[in-house]
Formats: structure tokens, C-alpha cells, sequence
């Protein structure tokens, strides 16, 4: 009897311990931010100086026609500044590190004064055609991805250098550095590597041909994919359907995860506007 009880209480404690970890997960809808927004690619909230990016294509997304530019979101969406900074091309991921931000665009890592938004420097990248998503590391290193060309760049003590390339790496796009591991979204699932590109593994196919990658607390992610859909993603890598945008025709490209404010940024890209959910 001793023994029954004993089982009963551990396979308890079992129970609402997976439950508590796999309890639903919601989004409520707080704002859209759409006045002058063009074709935004990726959103990311800056909490220095309490500002959100937002990286406009305004185009094509592979045309080197000076059109794009970063606008400035204030964190209840309302527009600071719609041009920012202009002369980009097709402006898509961004991170940023120090007093530097970052962008993406088509076969350049384009760096920016943090505090101003002018260009400081526009560094090609060599064997590059549809430059994706960055990320940075602990130290200040850049990485970034390659949709087309299946590869992952590495941009440190200003030199750019391939990082991974090859058949895991097809439609390589959202990149997150997170916990010491550098995590890769890829036609495959999600992967993940050292800093170096190496003991690179497959942490999960839950989620394929993802866009957006960001963790939301010390074990878990969330997760988009470009169609419309978003999922959070547990630690043991099962993931569950946040968001489909689908039937609205919005898109949900490079999303990230505000922490302090608890607010999931979501471009929509064709949908023209960044909207903002709570979760």
C-alpha cells in the first residue's frame, strides 16, 4: 500500500509538472503601427532608448534600388521617426551591439550609429545573395544568414568569414544567439552550433522554414514562419501554435520578443504595419 501511494504521488507530481510547463500559452492583440510602414521585414525593440526598428523593404526584396530605410517606433506604436535612416536597398534582419545596429541587406552587413542612425560603414559580403537575418554574440561577433545560398556568416575583427554552409543550412534565415549556442532556423527545423560552427545539431523539426527566432524566458522560444504563423517552441522541442495570420493575408516575417514590455513584434510584411501582441 505504501509502495501504491508512493507511485501515486510521484506519477502526480509528474503530471502537473508537465502541465505547468506545457500550459497554454496566449497572445492578446494591443496595437498595429501602419502609418508610412512599407514592406517591414523585422522589428526590435531597443530598451536604451525605448524605441522599436522597423526594417522597411518598401519594394523588392532583392532590388538594390535605395528604397528601403528603418523607422522609429515609440513602444505603443505610434511613429517617432518613419525615415530614420534611408540609402538602404532591402533592408531585412537587424541586431544590434554596443552603440551599433546592424541590418542586413541583400549582400551587405550595413552598420549604423545606434544613437543618430547615420551609416557608419556598409561591409559586402563575399558569395552572398539574400542576406537574411543577424544576430550577435556575447564578445560582438556578426552573424548572418544566407537564404538563398544555404550559408551562415560570421563577421568579427572586420573580416567576414563563411560559418556554415551545405544541406542543413537550405533556407537558413532566422538566427538567435542565445545561452552560449548560436540557433539557426532552417528549411530542416531548428538547429544549433558553438560560436566556432561547430557540434552543430538539430534541436528540433517541429518548426520548418522558420523566419523569426526569440526566446521568451530562460527555456523556451517563439518562432515564425514567414506564411503567417507563429509557435512557441518548449525546451524539449515540441512546439504549439500561437498565431495563423493566414485568412487576414498578413505575413509574419522576422518577429522578436520584448521582454520588458511582454510585447511579441510582429512585422506583416505584405501587410504593411508592425503589430503588437502580449503574451
Amino acid at each position: 500500500m505504501r509502495y501504491f501511494f508512493c507511485s501515486l504521488l510521484l506519477g502526480l507530481t509528474g503530471f502537473f509538472t508537465a502541465y505547468a510547463q506545457h500550459s497554454p500559452v496566449k497572445l492578446t492583440f494591443k496595437w498595429s503601427a501602419a502609418d508610412g510602414i512599407r514592406t517591414p521585414e523585422s522589428a526590435l525593440y531597443d530598451p536604451q532608448h525605448q524605441v522599436i526598428y522597423v526594417s522597411n523593404i518598401n519594394g523588392d526584396a532583392t532590388a538594390k534600388d535605395g528604397n528601403g530605410f528603418i523607422s522609429l517606433l515609440d513602444t505603443e506604436g505610434h511613429i517617432k521617426q518613419l525615415h530614420w535612416t534611408d540609402g538602404l536597398n532591402a533592408p531585412k534582419g537587424l541586431a544590434f551591439y554596443g552603440n551599433e545596429l546592424y541590418v542586413a541587406d541583400i549582400d551587405q552587413l550595413v552598420i549604423i550609429d545606434r544613437n543618430t542612425g547615420a551609416i557608419k560603414q556598409k561591409v559586402n559580403v563575399p558569395g552572398s545573395s539574400f542576406l537574411n537575418d543577424v544576430t550577435v554574440d556575447d564578445h560582438g561577433n556578426v552573424y548572418v544568414s544566407d537564404t538563398r545560398q544555404a550559408k551562415v556568416f560570421r563577421y568579427a575583427n572586420g573580416k567576414v568569414s563563411t560559418l556554415l554552409q551545405g544541406e542543413n543550412m537550405q533556407g537558413a534565415n532566422g538566427l538567435l544567439f542565445w545561452k552560449g549556442k548560436l540557433w539557426i532556423l532552417t528549411h530542416h527545423g531548428i538547429f544549433t552550433c558553438d560560436a566556432s560552427g561547430k557540434d552543430l545539431k538539430l534541436f528540433s523539426d517541429a518548426v520548418k522554414d522558420g523566419d523569426g527566432i526569440w526566446n521568451v524566458n530562460d527555456r523556451d522560444l517563439i518562432v515564425s514562419q514567414w506564411i503567417g504563423r507563429v509557435y512557441y517552441v518548449y525546451a524539449n522541442g515540441k512546439a504549439e501554435e500561437l498565431l495563423d495570420t493566414r485568412n487576414e493575408h498578413k505575413n509574419t516575417a522576422d518577429i522578436s520578443y520584448a521582454a520588458q514590455l511582454k510585447l511579441l513584434l510582429v512585422p506583416t510584411f505584405t501587410g504593411n504595419s508592425v503589430d503588437a501582441y502580449s503574451l
